[in-house]
C-alpha cells in the first residue's frame, strides 16, 4: 500500500471519522507510529473535523430518544424498570457509565482541544471497536509528572508477549514508557523529554512485543491501539 499524497489524506479522514476499521485501521496505526507526515495529516483532519461540530446549532433529543438508545444498550435493565414502573432510567450500569461519560468528553473536547501547558493535565481513555468498556483510563499530571493507566476491560498480554506503551511524538521516534504489567493500575514518571513530548502530540499507543518490551528500543510488534490525549 502506497503512501500517496491523496491515499494519506484519505485514510486520515476515515480514521478520525471512525469509518476505518479492521486490518486498514491496524495498519494506518502503523503507518502513524512510523510517519511524522501521516501523524500531522490526523490531526489536521482532527482539527478540521472537530471545528465544523460548533457550527451545529444544539439541539436536544426528546426524552423518548434517550430511552430507546438506553433500551438497545442495556435491555435487561430496561426490561426490568418498564415492569416495575421504576422511574430510575438512569441507573446504569457502573463501568458502561464510565464509557460512555469518556465517549461524550472525548467528542466534547475534540471540538474544543487547546494545546495543552506543560503544566495541564491530560486524560483519555484507550478504547476497541467490539468492546463495550474502555480497556484502560489514562490520566497523566503534568505537575506531577506521573502517568497512570487503569485497566477495565483489558486482558492480560498473549503467552511469551507483553504490552508496551509509548509516546508519538510530533517528530521522531517513539518514546518508550515501559510494560504495562498484566494487572493493577501502571504508573510511570515522566522525564522532561518525555513530558514535553507528551504535552506536544497527546498522543499514546501500546504495542504487543517480546516478554520484558522491544529489544530494540523501537516498536517492534503490531500496533494495537493509538490514542489521543485531552486537556482537563
Amino acid at each position: 500500500m502506497k503512501k500517496t499524497t491523496e491515499r494519506v489524506e484519505t485514510l486520515a479522514a476515515e480514521y478520525v471519522l471512525g469509518t476505518l476499521h479492521g486490518k486498514a485501521r491496524q495498519g494506518f496505526e502503523r503507518w502513524m507510529m512510523e510517519s511524522v507526515r501521516v501523524r500531522q495529516e490526523v490531526w489536521f483532519w482532527e482539527e478540521k473535523l472537530g471545528a465544523l461540530a460548533s457550527e451545529v446549532p444544539e439541539q436536544v433529543p426528546p426524552v423518548s430518544v434517550w430511552h430507546a438508545i438506553e433500551k438497545r444498550l442495556w435491555p435487561d435493565i430496561q426490561a426490568a424498570n418498564d415492569e416495575s414502573g421504576s422511574s430510575s432510567r438512569w441507573l446504569w450500569p457502573g463501568w458502561s457509565l464510565v464509557a460512555t461519560a469518556a465517549a461524550i468528553v472525548m467528542a466534547v473536547l475534540l471540538v474544543q482541544q487547546p494545546r495543552p501547558s506543560v503544566d495541564g493535565q491530560l486524560a483519555g481513555a484507550v478504547v476497541q471497536a467490539d468492546v463495550d468498556d474502555p480497556l484502560w483510563l489514562v490520566s497523566e499530571s503534568g505537575r506531577d509528572r506521573w502517568l497512570k493507566l487503569k485497566p477495565v476491560a483489558a486482558n492480560a498480554a498473549e503467552t511469551g508477549k507483553d504490552y508496551e506503551l509509548w509516546i508519538v511524538p510530533e517528530e521522531g521516534d517513539p518514546l518508550s514508557l515501559g510494560v504495562i504489567p498484566a494487572g493493577g493500575v501502571y504508573q510511570v514518571t515522566l522525564n522532561d523529554e518525555a513530558r514535553e513530548s507528551l504535552s506536544r502530540s497527546r498522543t499514546l499507543a501500546i504495542s504487543l512485543e517480546p516478554v520484558g518490551g522491544s529489544p530494540t528500543g523501537a516498536p517492534t510488534g503490531p500496533i494495537l491501539h493509538v490514542t489521543r490525549l485531552y486537556e482537563l
